[in-house]
Order: C-alpha cells, then structure tokens, then sequence
C-alpha cells in the first residue's frame, strides 16, 4: 500500500504544477469565490486552499491574516481522506480533533467545512473551505450551494491551465480564448445564479460607492428597482443612512480592509438587517438579512424573561421549576430565602427538596405528587412542613403543574411555594381558642343551670385533662393552715389516684399562700431540675409527679383552692395558652363557687321569708277570723242602740253613735278583706279550664246596680279560655272594673275589657305591650281621673291609698288581692296612666290551654 501512495502523490504534485498556481499574486475571481463560499455558510472566514508537499497554500481567503500554513496541521487532510465534502459542526465534539493546533491555537477552528479540489483527471489539488470559530450547522441546500462553488474554482484552475497551453500553441490561442471566455461568462452567469438564489440580499458596490450589481432579494430589502440603482451613489440613492452604522460601518470596511458584521434598524422600512460586507480592490460586498421577526422573537423573549425575573423577585413566594429528564431543579432565591439559605447553599438536585420535607408526611406528599403525573389531579397541591436551616419547620403551602410532551411523557413541572405558617399558627390557635370556649361554655351553662359545684369540678378536670393531654388535673381544697383535700381528680391509668386524700406539703408555708391569694401561676417543666425545696420535690414525687402547672382558685379576695395538671410521664414545657386556659378556667369556678354561695344564702333567705310569709298569713286569717265574732256582737249593739236612742239624746250622742256604727262596719269590711287577702294562697282552688267570657257575665251581674246608677258604658273583647282558679279571677274582674267606675269622678264611666296575644291581630288595639307566645294579655281601660307615674307601683301594695275615705271608700286592700292573685297564676300586672286621661290596668295569665278564640 506504502509504494502505491507515493506514486498518487507523485502524481497529484505533478497535476498541481501544471495549473501554475502555487505563489501566484491575488486573482479577484478566486478572492469572489472565497467571498460567496464564507457569505453561503454563513462564516466569517473562508479559504481557497492548495496542497504543496510541505504546506497549505491559500490562493484567497477571507478572515485570516497568514497566507499559508504547514500541510502538517489544519483539518484539509479529511478532505484528502475522503474525497468528499467533509462538515464538522463542532471540533470540541470529536476527541481527535479537539487536539489540533488549528482548534486549541490561531484560527481556533470550531466549525470547519471542507470540498475537495479534483481535477477533471481525478487529482486532489487542494480544498475550498469555509471556517468559524463558534459550533454551526448547514442545511442540505447550503452543502450543495458550497460544493457547486467548489466546482468553479476546478473551472478556474483548469482555465488558467488552457490558457498556458494556449501561450504554448498559438495557432490555438483563440479557440483557447474563446473558450475561456465562454468558461469565464459561464462561471459570471453560474455566480449570478448562485446570488440570485439564495435569500440574502446581496449588492457590489465600486471604489466610487456606486452599484455595480444588485440581486433581487436585495431589490426587495431596498424597496429600489435595480434600474434605479446601477450606476449610482448609495449615499445620493440613499441620504437617510448616512451617518448611521451603516455608513460607519462600510467606511471601516473599505478604510482596513476587514470584513465587518453587524444588526441595525434600517428607518425607511422599520426593519432590522443583518449586515456581512466584504472589502475587495475594486469596492465592498454587501449582504443583507432581514431579521425583523427574529429580533421581534427576540425582544419578545427578553420582555417575557424580564416579567419572570419581576415576577421572581416582586413576588414573596418561592418558585422551583423541575426538569424530570435530568433530576434538576431550579430553586428561586426567594425559595432558598424562606429556609433560611443563601442562593449558593442549595444545589439543583432534586433531593434538596425532599430530604427537607418533614418526615411524618413526605410520603403522601410524594404520591401527591404520582397522582398528579398520573392526571387523577389537574394540579399538585399540597401543605407539608418543611425543614429550615435552623432546624425549625415551616408550614408551605405547595402547588404546582407538570407538562407532557406529545407522547405523553412527563418533561416539566412548575411550581410555587407560599410560607403559610403564620396562618397555620392561627389556625392551631382559633382550635385552642374554640376548645376553650367550648369548655367555657359547658362550664359556663352547667353554672347557669344549675351551679351543682361538685358536677361543675367534675367536668373541669375531665375536659381540661383531654384537653391538656395531662396526665393528671385535679381540684384541691385548701385550709387556712395549708393542708387540704382533692376534691376532684381525672387521672390516666397507670398513675397513682389520690381523689379524696387529704394532703399536707411540709413546704407549704403561708408565704406560698399569700402568693397564691395574688393570683401567681406556678408552672414547672422538670422537678428534677427545677429550682425548688428539697422537701417539696420529695413531695410531689410520691404522687409520680414529673411537671407540674399550678393556678389559684379565688373568691373575691381569698384563696378557695388551687387547680393542677400533672404530667407523670415525662418533664413537659407549659405554654402561654395552657397557662392562660388554667387561669380563665380557675376564675370561672371561684365564679361559680361565689354564686354557689350567693345562691345558698339566697336560698336560706328565701324559705326563710316564704316561713315568714306563711306565718303571718295564718296570723292574718286566723286573727280576722277571731275577730269576726266580737266585732259582730259590737255592730249589733251599736245598731240596736242607734235605732232604741236616736234623735232622743243630744246631737253629740247621735253623732257618737253614728261614728261608732260606721267605724264597726268599716272595720268588718277591713276584716273580710283581710280575710279574702289571706285565702288567696291558702284558700285557693285547683286550676281548671276557664272560659273568661262567662266569668266576665258574672261580673257584670254583680256590678249591675253600681253601673246602672252611674250609667257606665262596659264594652269587652271576646275573651279565651285559661286554666284558672274561677272564684279568684272573677275577683280580679270585679275589683278593676270596680274601681273603674268608682274613680270616674263626674263623667260617664267608659269601660273597655280587651285582650290579645303575639299571633293573634292586634291592630287597632293601641297596646303599648306586645305579649309573648305563650301568655294572654288582659286590659281593663277606662276614662277615669288617672294618677302620676310614680304611684303606679304603690297601688298594687296592701292598705295603700292615694285618697282619702271620705272621697273614695274602701280598704287599700283590693289592687293588692289582685296582685297576689295573678302572681298566684303565673303572671304580671301592672298599671299604665296619666292624671286625666284614664288609666289601663294589664294583666297576663299563661296560655296552658292552647286553644284559639
């Protein structure tokens, strides 16, 4: 194989000098080529390259500064191997390329694209190649565009090798000519196809700054016809861009002889171009690039990035966002922030997140997670502790939103995290204040109820011990000399039960008390290591005592006792709300005690005036009755002597008499009064069913002289059926109706007996009291002369008058009877007036019967 490659390279050597290339001066045809080579694969250097036994030899190039390199280095040797075009879109990528002096030094190649230079007869002289020092790709029609240009430059080499031959055979030189010329027209017309194709715009300009050539894409980029510019001054043709970068830049171009590339919005149109332009001897090269809707995407993007940073920083949660192709997640700074860590403390991974989730809930938090990759959720959301750099735990509320790709696979998921611990405290706090309000109002309501003081104890130590999760809550009754008993206890199984014990702690003094009687709180979460008596420590061991809450049970200004939470298992820390729910609860029962006692006394009271009550009731009746027979016997004396001696002895004489015979009747009315007072409680009949329509017919019987003589008009409802003593509610009737007639003075008594209920109308009835459901409202209304608002009171007291005898009889005696009578029934009576306008008695009997009228 040795002897057979020497032979080919013998004779590729031999093919290279024919074409008389090698250190030949600078030929615009090659440096076009190289120019349309950089400007198809978009490269900013480009090379039109033969290889020499020893060297790389470049003909044209754009973009580098030497003209030639060792044959030992550079990347023309895999055009040679493989006798093709040859792209490496990276040269980092291939392990034995990156090694190469022309990609670690001076060009730096990083793309490289390469034809290979073959003769018609088969020999490889050299390459054209195009260069870049940044990784780049190329579509298939620019491959094909850039191995069609490697074909002119075969084009021209073999036209420089026919015109050798034709300097060598005159009598061919035209035929030669003509051929070159035809070759040349065809490479100009292969070259103006080639520009004409691709989808830059491309001009010439001359040395002058005039047009020498313009493509069609160009033409529509400039909104000029190619008439309109050939021939002319760019800067006549167009003013608005001198000054401009475009001017700046073309100038620079010509001025050193460099390429130059840049992006500038062109006004005229309001379009962003693209620029590449080539400096030749004869003028520049122009291509332009319409990059309006990229730099739109562009700047899109830039204001969408802006918005996620804002977002990112204004907003107080944290934000992650979780590639599941490679485990990483992007944690925002305000995430780390909320832990406690600084933007470099925490990496990328995935498990920063979960190791940090509590322990006793990363297991449902992960399949939280499953069930919403498996869509049996629309989002992720969740609420976890989560571990802080402290070592605290913050409450997060978590949600989030995963992405599948058009196969279905999981790609992405985003997210937020929201520190919602402050709520989550106020959450556990509104619980504890619930419990305790809860257990305030049991307490509260049993008080309420009935203040049975050992039922209440019960129920506080029993509550507070669920409540507290103690293991043991007693109540202790102290004596003044510091012993005392547990009066209540709610222990767990397992702890020594001392209900009942009577308790005496050596340490105890009368300091302690006194503390106590201040209303100290003394709350010890360890005894062991709590700064206490000996003795006191002993003490509460040998009730297995670990911690301990203490709160002093006060009446009024004393101690009554003090209420306990033990906890036996282990040394606990009190909190605020523990101590403060003792503390309300220790108020509620020395509360309750101080009503139990109020109530006690009230009691003693009470029977003690119903005993009173009871006793001169009986003396009442008993001494009317007594006197009934005496004062009967002094009447009939009287009158036998009024009748035997009147107008027989003086006038003083029958005026004594006289006196003495009304003084004995007045007193026998006093004394039947007293008599129906007394029998109201005593005398009482059993409540029957009472139709009040005909107890008012019997009334009106009675009174039936007394109306008639004072010509009083009586008017009255239709009135219900209570349940009633019947005797003593006619007694109520005729006393009121009574009176109304008797206190009418001069005018026309005018009586009205009404009476209403809650869901009964009672429009039209002008009453300034609305009944309840279950009682009926009675009123006696009159015309009469009324009396002052502060006597309504008085009237309804026994032996109280507001006149004197001789201007209304009677005994102060029959508003009282009707007093007790309703009370007797369940009810009220009272009295609304004013002097001359009348008065309205109102009564109330309880509707037992439930019927309607």
């Amino acid at each position: 194989m040795k002897p057979r490659h020497i032979d080919t390279e013998v004779a590729r050597l031999e093919a290279l000098r024919q074409y008389q290339i090698l250190d030949t001066e600078p030929e615009e045809a090659y440096d076009n080529l190289a120019q349309l080579a950089a400007f198809i694969c978009g490269t900013p250097i480009s090379l039109v390259n033969f290889i020499d036994e020893n060297r790389q030899w470049f003909k044209a190039k754009i973009g580098l500064d030497v003209s030639e390199m060792p044959r030992t280095i550079g990347l023309s040797y895999l055009c040679q191997e493989q006798r093709n075009v040859v792209v490496v879109p990276d040269t980092l990528a291939d392990e034995k390329l990156a090694s190469n002096p022309v990609v670690t030094g001076y060009p730096y190649i990083r793309f490289y694209a390469g034809v290979p230079l073959i003769t018609p007869k088969g020999d490889m002289l050299g390459t054209l190649c195009a260069i870049d020092q940044v990784p780049r790709q190329l579509s298939q029609k620019q491959v094909e565009a850039f191995v069609g240009l490697s074909r002119l430059v075969i084009d021209q080499l073999e036209l420089r090798r026919h015109i050798s031959e034709v300097s060598k055979v005159t009598e061919k030189l035209v035929a030669h000519e003509q051929a070159a010329r035809a070759q040349s027209e065809a490479a100009k017309t292969r070259i103006t196809n080639l520009l004409e194709s691709i989808t830059d715009g491309f001009f010439a300009l001359d040395q002058k700054w005039q047009f020498t050539y313009i493509n069609g894409q160009a033409e529509r980029l400039l909104q000029k016809t190619h008439n309109e510019l050939l021939g002319r001054n760019i800067w006549e043709v167009f003013p608005e861009i001198i000054d401009t970068r475009f001017d700046c830049e073309y100038r620079r171009a010509i001025l050193e002889q460099v390429s130059v590339e840049f992006e500038e919005l062109y006004l005229p149109q309001q379009q962003w171009l693209k620029v590449h332009a080539y400096p030749a001897k004869d003028g520049l090269s122009v291509y332009l690039q319409d990059v309006t809707e990229r730099r739109k995407t562009a700047e899109a993007l830039r204001e969408s990035e802006e918005r996620w940073q804002l977002a990112l920083h204004g907003n107080n949660d944290g934000i992650w966002d979780w590639n599941l192709k490679t485990n990483e997640v992007f944690f925002s700074t305000r995430w780390k922030e909320m832990l406690g860590y600084k933007d470099y403390e925490v990496s990328n991974r995935w498990d920063e997140w979960t190791k940090r989730i509590h322990p006793d809930e990363r297991d449902w938090v992960l399949q939280a997670f499953q069930d919403h990759f498996a869509k049996k959720t629309p989002f992720y959301v969740c609420e976890y502790r989560v571990q802080c750099q402290d070592g605290s735990y913050k409450w997060i509320l978590d949600r989030g939103q995963a992405l599948w790709d058009a196969l279905g696979d999981i790609v992405r998921m985003v997210g937020s995290y929201t520190d919602i611990t402050n709520r989550k405290r106020a959450d556990e706090e509104l619980k504890r204040q619930n419990l305790r309000s809860q257990l305030f109002a049991e307490i509260t309501l049993k008080i309420r109820d009935s203040l049975q003081i050992d039922e209440i104890l019960q129920t506080t130590v029993t509550e507070v011990q669920k409540l507290l999760q103690a293991d043991r809550v007693l109540i202790f009754r102290l004596e003044p000399d510091g012993s005392g008993t547990v009066v209540q206890e709610a222990v767990l199984p397992g702890w020594p039960v001392i209900l009942g014990e009577n308790i005496f702690d050596s340490c105890f003094k009368e300091e302690y008390i006194e503390r106590y009687r201040q209303g100290r709180v003394s709350a010890l979460e360890d005894i062991e290591a709590a700064h206490i008596q000996p003795c006191h420590r002993e003490f509460l061991q040998q009730f297995a005592v670990r911690a301990n809450l203490v709160v002093p049970i006060l009446i009024r200004d004393d101690i009554w006792g003090l209420l306990l939470a033990h906890q036996c298992s282990a040394p606990r820390q009190w909190n605020q709300f523990e101590m403060d729910l003792l503390q309300q609860l220790a108020n509620q029962i020395g509360i309750a005690l101080s009503q139990a006692q109020l109530l006690e006394k009230e009691t003693q009271q009470s029977q003690e005036l119903t005993r009173s009550n009871a006793e001169l009731e009986q003396f009442a009746y008993v001494t009317s009755h007594d006197l009934q027979e005496p004062l009967r016997m002094v009447t009939s004396y009287l009158q036998l002597l009024e009748r035997r001696y009147k107008n027989k002895l003086d006038a003083s004489a029958d005026q004594f008499i006289t006196y003495a015979v009304d003084g004995a009747s007045r007193m026998q009315t006093l004394i039947n009064d007293l008599l129906n007072y007394s029998r109201v409680s005593t005398r009482g009949q059993p409540f029957v069913p009472v139709d009040c329509n005909v107890v008012l017919e019997q009334v009106l019987a009675n009174l039936q002289v007394a109306i008639a003589d004072r010509k009083a008009v009586v008017t009255y409802d239709t009135l219900p059926q209570v349940m009633a003593d019947a005797t003593q509610l006619t007694q109520v009737f005729q006393n009121l109706i009574a009176n109304a007639i008797k206190f009418c003075d001069r005018q026309q008594p005018r009586i009205h007996i009404g009476v209403s209920k809650r869901d009964v109308n009672i429009n039209g009835k002008n009453l300034n009291f609305i009944p309840s459901e279950d009682e009926w409202l009675f009123f006696v209304r009159d015309n009469g002369i009324g009396l002052e608002s502060q006597y309504t009171e008085r009237i309804f007291i026994i032996f109280q008058r507001l006149h004197g005898r001789d201007k209304y009889p009677g005994t102060g005696i029959g508003l009282a009877i009707c007093k007790k009578i309703i009370e007797r029934h369940g009810g009220r009576i009272w009295v609304e007036s004013k002097p001359g306008q009348g008065s309205t008695f109102y009564f109330t009997i309880p509707d037992k019967v439930g019927k309607q009228w």
